[in-house]
């Protein structure tokens, strides 16, 4: 060791050891590398030897320790299974080992300890020697054994099938670490921590450097603080990093003692990383490659099980036996009679005929949907039910159950469930929208493998009319394959006859088409649809259209609205759906319903009076005045009353059994049941609200008051009547709406809407009362009348703009400033027009009874006109015709008089009556000044129009004063 002072400081440096010739650890042929430092060597006692002289020095025995590399094979894996094969058997391990130690070697060398270490591949030997002298001369000697190891192992050259070089053993200079823990698998990088100073990189070098080629040397940066300091050496072959593991652990440096262990490599594949680098080509191949997989595997699994949800293949129930058994454990349960369901029925009006015109219709080939409409209650289940009892294949979508999911994802698991599709995997919707996200975020472009809850309603749609299809394929070859058969056993008895038309039959079978039977078409049945918001509405009633249209399916659809026969004519527009609509029950219907449902069970009839004591016979009297009093409670005029009121809805049937049999007496019930309509009523129809529920809300108060008020006089009115009126103006929208909101009910003719109707029996009572309201109809008529009268202004602004371009207005303005700039003319003009009617009613003083004493009498252009028209300063281009009836008209007669309202003196003496004044005035008005020949015709009708909206809105206008003094006295 060579040292020197600077600064008053010793400095040391280590000495390099050159080997002039190689040794075990350093073929020839190879670069010489640094120095190896010592064995670490033990001293464990002091012995003399025997053979020696006296004057020899005593030997001692120390104790060291060499690594024998390549004996086994390296654990390279957590799943690497060769070590557990060819290291089984520790026994087997060291007797390997010590096979590979040469059997005499000098100093009193001994083997006292094998420890194989097989997840490292090889083993440390710890053996002991004698030597004297010195401590270097201890580990020279120590040194010279492990070389003579080396040399028997080189001499022997026995490679095995895991490696195909020679095993070598190594020194121990440090403590080593046995251990097993399972993570702790060998790595080309070595991990050391420092106790005590850190290392420079030219130490870790010479440290490290003869166990194997090293790649790199990372140490801890200088602005790390982490304790202990460490540093990582990099190895080009993971059996460098084990000899390292093995031999340098625990060694002691300087002052600074080095411990050892692996680091956990991420292995790179090559091509991993290519993917990951090109994101923008890999990602939408993998998710293809998934998709395609998933088609691939799960598509086949999914067919087979709506296959089975809908033929009932694996049902047990189908079974007779097991099938009745469970319909009679149903019906005990549940404490039904068969005949209930058969009696309820014959409560409904028609509704056996519908059910033979729905049969009719499904054993027909496909044609269009089938929509069955009627309020809540109408039997509509229990017609389909019955109509589709002989079909072997029925498949039943429930729209309500779907729209009261919370989520479009639930509604789509629930409708998988209902058909049958499993398994439906939901996380693949979140993983494909998240790698395409991640696509977008990274590319700029979409992937286009993003998943929705309507992607995937479209495949479970897809998979069923596959189903569908398989299914008819299969019956078609069921009855090809009984037909081929039958006529095979005919051509048989027939062929000893006729020979040859055999053949001509056989050879044309193969062409022969049949068509399924009745009972073998599949029926659909779209329960409660466009009753509620559903999301995926459209996308189904489009995938069943396609399937009727392709002849695979019937399809029926059960709805409370007309809405949703509106929407499939939209959606199937060439083709008209059949409409069955069912109706509320009759009166007697609904009675009888109600003396079932209400009538009290008649008490056991009484045994003899011997046989009982008196608390019996008490107890049964007791019983026999409260059924007397409950039958007297619902007798047959009150039920009647009831079921007047209420109609045949079951709706409100049964809210009002319920009531009757918690207590309530039936006028306080049915009262109860009309307070709740009409709060319905205005909540719904009155408020201010866009929406009413899951319906639009596409009509105005003043619309619903004007048909409550008609409907409430009459129990029904014409729709087309209604639809034509002022208000409505021949838009059905705000009917439709209506009837979507249950407010009216339509009845349908021939497929078309012929009548309206009360949504509800019970409303015929709600509406009575509402009208009967003084304070809510007053406000509510003067609502209405205010907008007939915008309605009649409209009319009357309308009018106006088309005379003005027409130019008659302008010419009257011309001719009333040439009245006004000369007096003579107006003088003379009130001369001839105080003749033709009474004193003040003149056109310069139309207002002369509200004008004051010594105002001038004011100029109206109308009067002018009219007295121009008389005198015929436009009439030379009439005809003779013209004037022949112009001369028959009473000659005070105006145009603007007449359109405002004023007439002759003769007009009021013949419109002296009352009833004659409301009247509009029929008589045309004479020629307009101005106006050409060919416009006097369509001049003539806008003034009539605005003469009788001017009438319409006086009329109106006094009944909104009326109204209004009405409110005033409340």
């Amino acid at each position: 060791m060579l040292s020197f002072r600077t600064g008053g400081r010793a400095l040391r440096r280590p000495t390099w050891k050159l080997q002039p010739q190689h040794s075990a650890l350093q073929p020839p042929g190879k670069l010489l590398r640094p120095a190896a430092r010592f064995i670490h060597v033990d001293r464990l006692e002091h012995e003399a030897d025997s053979g020696a002289e006296a004057s020899e020095v005593d030997a001692d025995k120390y104790r060291a320790g060499l690594f024998i590399d390549k004996v086994f094979p390296l654990k390279m894996a957590a799943f690497d299974f060769r070590p557990y094969i060819w290291s089984r058997n520790t026994e087997a391990m060291k007797k390997k080992v010590a096979d590979l130690l040469p059997k005499e070697l000098p100093h009193h060398f001994a083997v006292c300890e094998i420890e194989p270490h097989k997840r490292d591949g090889g083993s440390i030997v710890y053996f002991t020697f004698s030597a004297p002298g010195s401590q270097d001369k201890v580990k020279q000697i120590a040194e010279g054994l492990i070389s003579a190891v080396n040399t028997e192992l080189a001499a022997r050259d026995k490679r095995s099938w895991y490696d195909l070089e020679p095993a070598r053993s190594l020194p121990v200079r440090g403590v080593p670490f046995s251990e097993d823990i399972v993570r702790m698998l060998p790595s080309k990088k070595i991990k050391v921590e420092f106790v005590g100073p850190d290392l420079t990189v030219e130490q870790l070098y010479r440290e490290f450097r003869e166990f194997g080629l090293i790649l790199d040397i990372e140490t801890q940066p200088t602005s790390n603080k982490d304790t202990p300091r460490w540093a990582i050496v990099h190895y080009s072959q993971l059996r460098g990093a084990t000899r390292a593991r093995n031999c340098a652990h625990g060694d002691v440096v300087g002052s600074t003692r080095l411990l050892l262990s692996y680091v956990r490599e991420t292995h790179t594949n090559v091509v991993i990383q290519w993917f990951k680098d090109h994101t923008k080509f890999t990602i939408p191949l993998a998710a293809a490659a998934l998709i395609a997989a998933i088609y691939a595997i799960f598509d086949p699994i999914r067919e087979f099980f709506v296959e089975n949800k809908i033929t009932h293949r694996f049902d047990l129930s189908q079974i007779p036996i097991l099938g009745n058994m469970r319909k009679a454990a149903m019906r005990s349960l549940l404490r039904r009679d068969s005949s209930s369901s058969s009696e309820e029925m014959s409560a409904w009006t028609g509704l056996f005929d519908q059910k033979d015109r729905l049969v009719s219709i499904l054993n027909e080939p496909p044609e269009s949907f089938v929509v069955v409409t009627g309020p809540h209650g109408s039997g509509k289940t229990k017609l389909v039910e019955l109509a589709t009892q002989e079909k072997k294949y029925r498949i039943v979508i429930d729209a309500n159950n779907l729209a009261s999911q919370h989520s479009e994802l639930e509604q789509m698991t629930l409708l998988a469930r209902q058909l049958g599709w499993w398994p439906v995997f939901n996380s693949i919707i979140g993983i494909t929208n998240t790698i395409d996200l991640m696509v977008t975020a990274t590319t700029g472009s979409k992937a286009g493998i993003s998943a929705t809850p309507e992607s995937q309603v479209r495949r479970i749609l897809e998979c069923l009319a596959l189903v569908l299809t398989k299914i008819r394929h299969n019956r078609l070859d069921v009855l090809n394959a009984n037909e081929q058969r039958k006529r095979k056993a005919r051509l048989a008895q027939e062929s000893q006859q006729i020979a040859g038309s055999s053949n001509a039959e056989a050879a044309s079978f193969g062409s022969s088409s049949h068509a399924l039977s009745p009972e073998d078409i599949p029926v659909i049945v779209l329960e409660n649809f466009m009753d509620k918001d559903l999301a995926f509405s459209k996308i189904i009633i489009e995938w069943a259209a396609s399937v009727v249209e392709a002849g695979l399916a019937h399809c029926i659809i059960t709805t409370n609205s007309i809405s949703g026969y509106h929407e499939v004519q939209r959606v199937e527009s060439h083709r008209a759906a059949s409409l069955i609509s069912l109706d509320d029950s009759s009166p007697m219907g609904a009675i009888m319903l109600l003396q079932r449902q209400l009538t009290p069970e008649a008490p056991a009839q009484a045994p003899a009076p011997d046989t009982l004591d008196e608390k019996a016979l008490e107890a049964h009297e007791q019983l026999v005045a409260e059924y007397q009093r409950k039958l007297d409670a619902v007798s047959g005029d009150q039920i009647a009353y009831a079921a007047s009121v209420l109609g045949g809805r079951l709706e409100d049937l049964q809210i009002f059994v319920q009531k009757v049999k918690a207590g309530e007496s039936i006028g306080s019930a049915i009262e109860d049941i009309i307070q709740r309509s009409i709060t319905e009523v205005r909540k719904h129809a009155f408020a201010n609200d866009t929406e009413v529920g899951q319906c639009e809300h596409t009509w105005s108060p003043e619309q619903f008051w004007y048909l409550l008020t008609e409907l409430a006089r009459h129990e029904s009115v014409e729709y087309d009547r209604m639809r034509n009126s002022a208000l409505f103006a021949g838009n059905d929208s705000a009917l439709l709406g209506l009837a979507e909101a249950q407010l009216i009910t339509m009845v349908y003719d021939n497929d078309r809407p012929s009548r309206i109707r009360p949504g509800r029996p019970v409303y015929y009572a709600a509406f009575n009362r509402i009208v009967d309201d003084p304070g809510f109809s007053s406000t509510m008529a003067i609502r209405m009348h205010k907008a007939f009268v915008d309605l009649e202004t409209a009319k009357i602004r309308k009018a106006e703009e088309e005379l003005a371009l027409l130019n008659v207005f302008k010419a009257s303005v011309d001719s009333y400033n040439t009245l006004a700039s000369n007096f003579a003319i107006i003088t003379a003009s009130k001369d001839i027009s105080g003749s033709g009617g009474s004193g003040g009613d003149g056109w310069w003083s139309r207002n002369k009874s509200k004008a004051k004493d010594g105002d001038i009498p004011q100029l109206y252009p109308e009067a002018y006109i009219a007295q121009a028209a008389r005198s015929g300063m436009y009439s030379n281009g009439l005809d003779d015709t013209r004037k022949a009836s112009r001369a028959n008209e009473p000659s005070s007669q105006s145009w603007l008089g007449w359109l405002f309202g004023r007439s002759t003196s003769s007009q009021k003496q013949a419109g002296s009556n009352a009833n004659d004044e409301k009247q509009p005035n029929n008589a045309w008005p004479m020629a307009v000044p101005g106006i050409p020949l060919e416009l006097q015709g369509r001049v003539r009708f806008l003034l009539n129009v605005i003469h009788s909206s001017q009438l319409k809105i006086d009329k109106w206008d006094e009944e909104i004063k009326s109204r209004a003094t009405r409110l005033a006295g409340l």
